[in-house]
């Protein structure tokens, strides 16, 4: 049976026939009305997803029927029977009409003169036959209507082309629900600056749950921020995706761990008969950034088997600073070399009295003959210094990419009820980036200063190395990452007869395996280099213990060769491996008994496997031979079980409840072993045909992190505002004049427990008039005990309140703080730090999320589409520990700069026949704070936010044939940049999470369709 169900236009899969699914009210009615269409020439499922979607009609027909097969299209005002007829010309397929809007498609049967004297023949019931696995988002049980009780966001491959986006990432960053700023290629000197996250409703992109046909993704290798397992989404070929399902809020009862934020279901090609090439080159008015792909798809059935592979192939050039206006220069020259003066030991204060002047002047050919001597401003000592405008815009802001993708389908009918299949997917993927000019000084010096012997004046000396001094340029010094990700599983399904019983078990491998070379400063050997610049060492001012030198001034303004820089740098080699088995067993049935409102379905889960992170730490970094650099290592694994269940009971024609369940296990070979039931319960109401009422309450969870769990001693260089200092200075600010940098060591915890959530959604979908589709759904999300690295600026708070007595200093909350936070002696200012990972952190988001779509005819000029989609985040509180104050991360821009409302719309005209199309489709970001917001706070002095971000794409396409689609896509028309923050006094001068340099950028694309049944 199926039954009507308000979603988005694409296919239904019910058993292994497709459905073309529209409102009720329209589909149900009995009398044919004359109406326009203006379906395309092309792939015949997409024709009759149009003509679905236009006559608000159900078409039902099994997949292999249309696959391959093309169409001439239809145009003009016509009855639907009719309309369906012209579209199936040539196709071999016809129309059998259920009633005035349903009609079931079945082969055109031949017609031969009878033989004389022909045998009589027997007539044959063929039994069913075990199709292709069906990929339904959100539920056990192959039926997808019941998707109507949560909220399911999908973007089909059409809308990826036609709204010019270029990969995954940018598709899923175009979603309105993707409201929370991550750091990716845009966000130099991240620690996964070769990876592309993805968060949903401000969230950490660790609760997001990435799914590629229904099944899991291993994570990437390197850690978010140093410190949090995730699924990077840069390995995903665009040219090999069907659609993707994105559902908000919980969904463990069905998918397990990680499912807290939301669930994004990335669903491939799954069955052609013939080929597709598309080409696309393109690049930015503003240069850099040039991009070309190619991709090829191919599928056949021959015989019993049914065969898919695909191949894409990408390459991209990066975007450095120095190509756009607003990052090419910096506002302050910045250094390329100065020797800072502390004074004699009788004028000594801690303080840094004056610049010493490059006796011979400044190496000038330096950064594109930008470096010159300069005068230093207030607040820094008086003197002279080496600087350049042009020395920050040595950073990439897009990676340069090479990237080749491969997938192979296979499938085998060995029986009427018994089928084979095996699927595989690997992506290659070649990145280098630059993070930025970095900076050397004399830190590793005994009390970082030497004491020239001929002046008796404490010295500190700074430096940084352009690109004229490095091997082979600045290209030659770029990060090199080489990431696999791969996934392939073999299974068998198929049904118990006509019990209505289907069934599948398979087994899954997903791993990724990431390799990074990047070039780095060995201490032992700069420090040597250096060494010789101050020349001889000549003593030890025993008064204080700073060496004493007879430094060569002159030579350390000088520039250095490519093979004294080459003396110190080397590539230091990263490596990681993540990877997850897996073996899944699901038994269902879509009619297993009668209800008022038509069958239940009912299914059951069990699998079992285990997951494993490593990062193995480079010896150079364990002998503490790295020049000032942070790393990350660890690795462990864990074995998991499940099993879970779901039950869809129609129990009125009206109503219909979705109960779900899982019970999850996890075991470590030391620590804390896991366990968690969640569960979900939604409902469907329909008060009349064309109005549906939806709920639903899931309570979800997340395992700890492998990070979490087995992450070895990682070192980190921060900020730190020491609260103690302030506070002996009476003074109530506690500024930049109390910060400083400060090294800190992150520590594993095995006794972590999960991560728990609530979330529930209660909305409305309403098609008032033909074409028009309306949603509004609210969310709510509750997250407790999260696993958290602790706050260490929390920490210095509570370290400061021990050591001043405002708390008890023999309490365990001081035992502990005392013991993290490290000082030179007894008060003085702080070495280092230690945190651990806990569960500390409890969140809240609450959000409106609408959408509209309405799909008329204008006479004879062809059919318009529009569509609007919005998010408003009416809440977002973040709570660092217990009896913490919650944090608004709204309005309290020092903790999150995320925005409060995204929205975006598109209007798609296709013309009479389908030959021409256009799209202009348009995104607003809603106002973010401002620079000087997240260092004072929202409503201090200079605090504001900075206007909206809108930027609109346009894509239009001619088919000179109807295998042939020429495109012209044009990102970003307007060329419009990051918004305007003249406060902002930090390099690059706007907020690298929120936005993106990258301005217009223009694509060609042609598709090519070869072969098949229907050419």
């Amino acid at each position: 049976m199926i039954r009507h169900a308000i979603t988005g236009m694409r296919p239904l899969l019910l058993g292994g026939i497709a459905v073309m699914s529209v409102p009720p009210a329209l589909a149900g009615e009995s009398v044919a009305k004359v109406q326009a269409y203006a379906v395309a020439a092309g792939p015949l499922r997409n024709a009759l997803d149009a003509l679905a979607a236009q006559g608000d009609l159900q078409l039902v027909y099994d997949p292999s029927l249309v696959a391959g097969k093309t169409t001439h299209g239809v145009s003009g005002r016509l009855l639907p029977a009719d309309a369906l007829k012209q579209l199936l010309i040539g196709t071999g397929l016809s129309g059998k009409a259920i009633n005035a809007a349903t009609f079931v498609l079945e082969p055109v049967a031949s017609f031969h003169a009878p033989l004389e004297q022909a045998p009589a023949s027997k007539v044959v019931i063929e039994k069913p036959r075990t199709l292709d696995t069906v990929t339904v988002s959100g539920s056990l049980i192959s039926n997808a209507d019941i998707q109507t009780a949560t909220p399911t966001f999908t973007i089909t491959a059409n809308d990826i082309r036609a709204r010019g986006f270029n990969n995954l990432s940018d598709a899923l960053q175009n979603s309105v629900l993707a409201t929370g700023p991550v750091q990716g290629p845009q966000a130099a000197r991240s620690f996964t600056q070769g990876a592309q996250p993805i968060s949903l409703f401000g969230l950490g992109p660790q609760f997001m749950l990435i799914l590629l046909d229904g099944k899991p993704v291993a994570n990437f290798g390197q850690l978010y921020n140093g410190t949090i397992n995730f699924t990077s989404v840069a390995n995903f070929p665009v040219a090999l995706i069907d659609h993707i399902d994105v559902m908000p809020g919980g969904a463990s009862s069905i998918y397990g761990s990680q499912a807290i934020g939301g669930v994004i279901n990335i669903v491939t090609k799954s069955h052609l008969d013939g080929g597709e090439i598309s080409v696309r080159t393109g690049g930015y008015s503003d240069s850099g950034g040039a991009n070309q792909r190619i991709s090829g798809v191919y599928g056949r059935d021959v015989g019993k088997w049914h065969v898919l592979g695909a191949l894409q192939f990408d390459n991209a050039s990066p975007i450095w600073g120095y190509q756009r206006s607003l990052t090419a220069n910096d506002n302050v020259p910045q250094l390329q070399s100065a020797i800072l003066d502390y004074g004699t030991a009788q004028t000594f204060t801690g303080h840094a009295l004056s610049n010493v002047t490059p006796p011979n002047g400044c190496a000038n050919p330096l950064f594109g003959g930008s470096t010159m001597p300069l005068p230093t401003q207030p607040p820094s000592p008086p003197g002279i210094y080496c600087g350049s405008r042009k020395v920050d815009g040595y950073t990439t802001y897009s990676n340069q990419l090479r990237n080749l993708d491969g997938m192979l389908k296979l499938a085998y009918q060995v029986s009427d009820d018994v089928r084979v299949y095996a699927d595989a997917m690997a992506n290659w993927q070649q990145q280098r980036w630059f993070p930025g000019i970095s900076y050397w000084s004399s830190d590793d010096v005994p009390h970082q200063l030497i004491e020239d012997a001929t002046t008796g004046h404490y010295l500190y000396f700074e430096r940084s190395f352009a690109p004229e001094e490095m091997p082979g340029g600045i290209a030659g010094q770029m990060v090199r990452q080489n990431d696999l990700l791969y996934q392939a599983d073999i299974g068998v399904n198929g049904n118990w007869g006509d019990s209505g019983w289907n069934w599948d078990i398979y087994y899954l491998r997903t791993g990724d395996r990431t390799a990074e070379v990047e070039p780095l400063w060995i201490k032992s050997k700069i420090d040597a280099y250096f060494g010789t610049v101050f020349g001889p060492q000549v003593g030890v001012n025993p008064q204080n213990g700073i060496p004493v030198y007879r430094p060569d001034i002159a030579s350390f303004f000088r520039a250095l060769t490519p093979a004294q820089y080459a003396s110190f740098a080397q590539g230091v080699n990263d490596f990681s491996n993540t990877w997850i088995n897996d073996t899944r067993a699901t038994l269902s049935n879509a009619s297993l008994f009668a209800l008022p409102g038509g069958d239940a379905g009912f299914a059951v889960l069990a699998e079992g496997g285990s997951e494993a992170w490593y990062q193995p730490r480079n010896p150079l970094f364990t002998q503490d031979e790295i020049y000032e650099h942070a790393a990350t290592g660890g690795g462990g694994q864990r074995f998991h079980a499940a099993t879970a269940f779901e039950l869809n009971l129609p129990l009125l024609k009206a109503l219909t409840l979705d109960l779900s369940g899982r019970y999850d296990y996890y075991a470590i070979d030391r620590g804390n072993d896991n366990r968690k039931f969640t569960y979900k319960l939604g409902a469907e109401y329909r008060p009349v045909d064309s109005l549906l009422l939806r709920a639903n309450y899931t309570t979800s969870f997340k395992a700890p992190d492998l990070s979490s769990i087995y992450l070895g001693p990682t070192d980190f260089f921060t900020l730190a505002t020491d609260y103690y200092f302030c506070a002996q200075a009476h003074n109530a600010t506690c500024g930049s004049a109390y910060q400083y940098y400060v090294q800190g060591t992150t520590l594993a915890n095995t006794k972590l427990q999960p991560t728990s959530a609530q979330s529930w959604t209660a909305g409305a979908v309403w098609s008032p008039v033909e074409g028009l589709d309306l949603s509004l759904d609210y969310l709510h999300i509750a997250i407790q005990n999260e696993v958290v690295q602790q706050d260490l600026d929390l920490l210095l708070r509570t370290e400061s309140q021990c050591l001043l007595g405002q708390l008890d200093a023999g309490s365990t909350g001081c035992d502990t703080a005392l013991s993290q936070v490290q000082r030179q002696g007894a008060h003085g200012p702080i070495n280092s730090v230690i945190t651990y990972y806990a569960n500390l952190s409890n969140e809240v988001t609450k959000s409106i999320m609408g959408s509209a779509r309405y799909r008329f005819a204008l006479f004879h000029a062809g059919m318009l589409t529009l569509q609007l989609d919005y998010n408003d985040m009416l809440k977002h509180t973040y709570q660092i520990a217990p009896g913490q104050a919650p944090i608004n991360q709204l309005t309290n821009a020092e903790y999150s700069t995320e925005f409060k409302s995204i929205t975006s719309g598109s209007a798609t005209w296709t013309s009479p026949g389908g030959r021409w199309s256009g799209t202009l489709y348009g995104h607003r970001y809603g106002p973010s704070p401002n620079y000087a917001a997240t260092i004072t706070g929202i409503g201090t002095p200079g605090a504001a936010r900075v206007s909206p971000w809108i930027t609109f794409n346009a894509s239009a396409t001619y088919h000179p044939t109807r295998n042939l689609a020429l495109s012209l896509l044009i990102n970003n028309i307007t060329n419009k940049m990051p918004p305007s923050d003249t406060g902002d006094v930090l390099y690059p001068y706007f907020n690298n999470d929120n936005y993106n340099i990258y301005g217009r950028e223009f694509m060609l694309q042609a598709d090519l369709r070869l072969g098949g049944t229907g050419h």
